[in-house]
Parts: structure tokens; sequence; C-alpha cells
């Protein structure tokens, strides 16, 4: 008698505790919603502004040499350009300048043209024709063919990292997208490193589709795109599935999404005893203790977490025990719950 009388009891205790969890909250919290600071797009103004003229002849570099009316100084033969991004030196058209900066051409011979630029370049050949009496009003234009050095490294976050040709102009989206795009953790917050200026650009790419625009930036030969991970958070102890979740970039992260994420917490989890355990700007270990109950229910306003944070859900030793050795009591106990709902 004495062993169903705690036989009932058990149940209906465990069926009033569920009936508890099942209720709705009597009171809700009226405050403001958790938010994180919405990062709009931005970029540094003058990276909107390259010069492409600027770039410098460098050794290794294939050249073209177009000179009206002088078929012998315009560049048609087959030269190997020895690029680094493939496995065998291709044939283009163009005239390749040396190791030592040097190119040669019919009637001026040996012509150093490293270090100028491709306007500086066709100014002092067409200089050089008129002083040595070989042309009176030549027309020369020069270009870039390839090189086996020019090139915009992509690395970070980008499904194939890898250095790109930097032949012609070309933009900081064209170059992610030449490296498969983004992957699920890159963040919105690119840096470009480019060769000659001590510090780095910073690009917000923000999430309004609108402003791709405005912050597609040209790139040069020599720039290193760096796409960082986006900061993650981590939900352990009894959660249907433990995880490591991304952040979002413009939305909050916050205990219940996070919870919701992880598929929801185990019968065996101790709600008011929660905590966020976060490494402050000291590397110290801090923690944030909070009833997930009463969030779940309304209570209690939502916290949002940051990067690095874990949120732990601890056991409840009744309800671990209850799930270890009492499973048929507690099914019986939802099930009296649900009949009296």
């Amino acid at each position: 008698m004495v062993k169903r009388v705690s036989y009932d009891f058990c149940i209906l205790f465990l069926a009033a505790s569920a009936l508890s969890m099942c209720a709705p909250a009597l009171a809700q919290y009226m405050g403001a919603a958790p938010t994180s600071p919405q990062r709009a797009a931005s970029v540094p103004e003058s990276a909107m502004h390259v010069n492409y003229d600027d770039i410098k002849i460098a050794a290794g570099d294939v050249i073209s040499i177009s000179t009206y009316g002088v078929p012998e100084l315009t560049t048609s033969g087959q030269t190997s350009a020895g690029t680094i991004f493939g496995s065998a030196p291709g044939a283009v058209q163009g005239i390749k300048v040396g190791a030592t900066g040097d190119i040669v051409l019919p009637y001026l011979g040996t012509v150093k043209i490293a270090g100028l630029t491709i306007s500086e370049a066709a100014g002092y050949l067409k200089q050089a024709l008129k002083d040595g009496g070989f042309l009176t009003d030549p027309q020369i234009s020069v270009g870039f063919v390839d090189s086996p050095t020019r090139a915009i490294t992509v690395l970070g976050e980008v499904m194939r990292p890898a250095p790109l040709p930097a032949h012609g102009q070309i933009r900081l989206l064209d170059a992610i997208s030449a490296c498969g795009g983004f992957t699920p953790l890159a963040s919105h917050a690119i840096t470009v490193k480019r060769n000659g200026s001590a510090e780095a650009i910073t690009v917000e790419l923000g999430a309004d589709p609108g402003a791709i625009g405005s912050i597609n930036i040209p790139l040069l030969p020599g720039d290193t795109v760096l796409v960082p991970k986006v900061g993650s958070i981590f939900v352990l102890g009894q959660v249907k599935t433990p995880s490591v979740i991304p952040l979002g970039y413009n939305s909050p992260i916050t205990v219940l999404r996070a919870i919701a994420m992880a598929g929801g917490v185990n019968y065996g989890a101790g709600l008011s005893k929660a905590r966020i355990i976060r490494t402050n700007a000291d590397s110290q270990h801090v923690e944030i203790l909070f009833d997930l109950k009463k969030i779940m229910f309304g209570k209690q306003q939502d916290i949002a977490l940051r990067s690095d944070d874990v949120l732990f859900v601890p056991s409840n030793a009744f309800k671990a025990s209850v799930a270890a050795g009492g499973a048929s009591v507690a099914m019986q106990a939802f099930y009296t719950a649900a009949l009296l709902k």
C-alpha cells in the first residue's frame, strides 16, 4: 500500500511539473528586444579611386607595342609568359621584358623599360624614334599582356583561396567570385592590404544589396584580400545537439535562438542554472548566470550572445535520475498532463 501511494505521488508530482512547463506565462517581459549594432556598408572614399596608369612595368612582364604604319615595331610574335597561374607556360602575343628590365626593338636596339608606366613607356619610345631620325611623328601605344608575378591574392573564408591574374581592371567582388564566393563562416568585414600603403583598407559589405556599387572597390596588382572568419558561439550541456553556431551578420544570436538552433533542451536540463561563459578583453573568463525558464516564458529579457561565448545548460539532478531510471514514470506523467490540459 505504501509503495502504491508513493508511486501515485510521484506521478502526480511529475504531472504537476509538466503542467507548469506547459502553462502560459502569467507575466511577460515588456522591455526592448536584444539588439546588436547594425553595421552599414562602408569603405574609405580614397579606395574607390585607383589610377591604373600608375602601374609600372616590371621584369618578366609581357607587353604589347603597336606603332602605326610600322609593322616591325608592332609586337605580333608569340612569346612565353611563364606565369605562376598554370603548370605550363602559355604562348601569348607580345614582347617579354628581360630580367634586367630591357627589351630589344628594331632600330632602337636594347631599351630599358622597366620602372616606367604604360604611358611613360609609350612617350619614351616615341621620343627615341624621333631623336634617332627613324620617324617624324610616331604613333605608339603600349599595353600589358601578361605577367609572371602580377597577381591579386585572396585568402581566408572563400571557397578556393588563390592568387588571381591581375590583368585589366578587377574589382573586389569579382576577385571573391573568381575564388568561388564566400564560405558560410565568412565575415562581411574584409581587409585589403595594398603594396606601398601602411594602412590596410577595411571594407564593410553591410546587409543592403543596394550598397554593392559603393563598396566594390577596384584592386591593384599586388593587393592581398583577406576574408576573416566570423565569430562563433558554442552551445553545450543538456541540449539535443551541442553545436558551434556562426554569428549572424546584422541579426543577433540570442540565448533562445541558440537553444532552438541546437534542437532545444533535454528533459534533464537544469533551466534555472544556465550560464554563459564569456571571455573579456583581458582574456579572463566570466560567468553570467540566468534562469532559462524565465526567458522562455517571457519573464526576463533574452540575452544577445557575443563572439566566442559558451552557452552551457547544466543537468538537473532529479530530472536526470528520472530520465535514467524512471523513464516510464516520466512518460506516464506527461501523458497525464496532456489529458488534464
